[in-house]
């Protein structure tokens, strides 16, 4: 780690600001990527980096050596295109997977391969938003990903909020009926456990949420791109409780999408899976056929969906997170041994952090402490996320502000996944000294 004299040049950092022309306030990954690289280079320092929600641990060999294998004793694999809604092997493992560690039953042709869970999420927000002339709004139940409002956005939907903060509990379902009850909205997607919070819905939660979804025929939208990763519980015994909450045990109307990308460190070969309920599936209804020229929501998921912008997912990775699947289930890999040190992670940067004058953003999972896990928030004072994000900078650290991910509340988010234990003593010192350099200015 370069040794650098702290806090930075403020006018130096300000003037990079102004020729990037963007707002701390809203800057996303990428944008503040290229800041954090200008102001690097300039001071010849390393930053720790603590925006980036990407994988801090290998992928396991597994994955790659089965890709490596399929392509090798299959010569005719490169040449052939993958089917739209995947290879049977995985769909068959996928199926397995589910009952194993979710407890539920679908068939193999309800899982359906995507390019990663973004793809998903936006197929899924496109059938599901398009149900109905009227129902054309996405119900997010925040803080969350903030690209699955572009998504929304580029689908030309409309999206409302909740935040999980206000509401949880009965009080939950109560906003949440309020909302549905307009008939205006076809989807609610989250994430449990949570990106930014790291906020888990309550299976009592999943119960009230469920029973609405049906009254009202509206998709949920189940993200679980951080499946099983509630460290609080041990849900990686396959064929055993606990079994991972999940929405699916109280309605039909379901979507749930699980990413190899966190479980598997698994990101750059882009591949998830939309598991789709059977009974919604196989429903009807009528405006879909002005977009997808099907009646049936399975059908226009994958042929209105799927085939339009992608043509199916890359077989070779399919072929991995088959393995991946298949050997989890059999308990010859256990892949929550491996992720849990970002709990772990997160713990000893909790603690430095609120050592040093902050405080968590939310700080509450209902009446329980928030889980450690991948992501925490963090606040200071009455700053708004970018005067934050801006001191923070000052002194080699960087973080995501709250703003873009649906939330009035000021603060940063912090993933922990890039930043290795053999840092945590060099960001103890930034933060200490950042401490003391706000104490002092007041």
């Amino acid at each position: 780690m370069n040794k650098s004299k702290f806090p930075l040049d403020k006018t130096v950092l300000n003037n990079i600001i102004k020729d990037h022309e963007v707002d701390l306030n809203n800057i996303g990954i990428r944008e503040l990527k290229r800041l954090v690289d200008n102001l690097a280079d300039q001071y010849k320092v390393d930053f720790l980096h603590f925006e980036f929600g990407v994988p801090g641990i290998p992928a396991d060999r597994l994955g790659p050596e089965e890709e490596i294998r399929v392509l090798t004793e299959d010569k005719k694999l490169p040449s052939t295109y993958p089917p739209f809604d995947g290879i049977p092997r995985l769909k068959k493992a996928t199926a397995d997977f589910v009952k194993a560690f979710i407890n539920i039953d679908v068939e193999p042709e309800n899982c359906i391969p995507t390019v990663g869970a973004m793809h998903g999420g936006f197929i899924a927000q496109a059938i599901a938003g398009r149900r109905f002339k009227k129902a054309d709004t996405i119900l997010y139940l925040d803080p969350g990903f903030p690209v699955n409002k572009l998504q929304t956005k580029f689908l030309g939907l409309k999206y409302a909020s909740i935040d999980l903060y206000d509401y949880r509990g009965k009080i939950l379902a109560k906003k949440l009926e309020k909302k549905l009850s307009t008939r205006k909205i076809g989807s609610v997607l989250w994430s449990s456990p949570n990106n930014p919070t790291w906020l888990c819905l309550k299976d009592e939660e999943l119960k009230m949420i469920g029973g609405l979804l049906t009254k009202y025929d509206v998709v949920g939208i189940e993200d679980s791109a951080y499946f099983g990763m509630d460290f609080r519980f041990d849900y990686g015994v396959p064929h055993k409780p606990p079994f991972q909450p999940t929405v699916a045990n109280y309605t039909d109307n379901y979507i749930i999408i699980i990413s190899s990308s966190k479980m598997f460190s698994y990101a750059g070969q882009r591949i998830a899976v939309a598991i789709v309920s059977p009974k919604l599936a196989k429903k009807k209804y009528s405006n879909l056929k002005k977009y997808y020229d099907t009646k049936s929501f399975g059908h226009a998921f994958v042929h209105g969906g799927i085939y339009p912008t992608t043509a199916g997912v890359p077989q070779s990775p399919q072929h991995a997170l088959s393995a991946l699947f298949e050997a989890t289930c059999q308990g010859k890999y256990d892949y929550l041994s491996k992720v849990r040190t970002y709990g772990k992670r997160a713990n000893e940067a909790k603690k430095i952090f609120l050592n040093n004058g902050f405080e968590l953003l939310y700080n509450k999972d209902v009446e329980e402490p928030i889980a450690d896990g991948f992501y925490f928030t963090i606040k200071r004072k009455d700053m708004t996320g970018g005067e934050l994000l801006h001191i923070m900078l000052l002194f080699g650290i960087s973080g995501i502000p709250m703003r873009p991910t649906g939330t009035k509340r000021e603060g940063i988010r912090i993933c922990v996944s890039l930043v290795q234990q053999e840092q945590y003593g060099e960001l103890e010192k930034r933060v200490k000294a950042l401490n003391n350099y706000l104490t002092i200015s007041g």
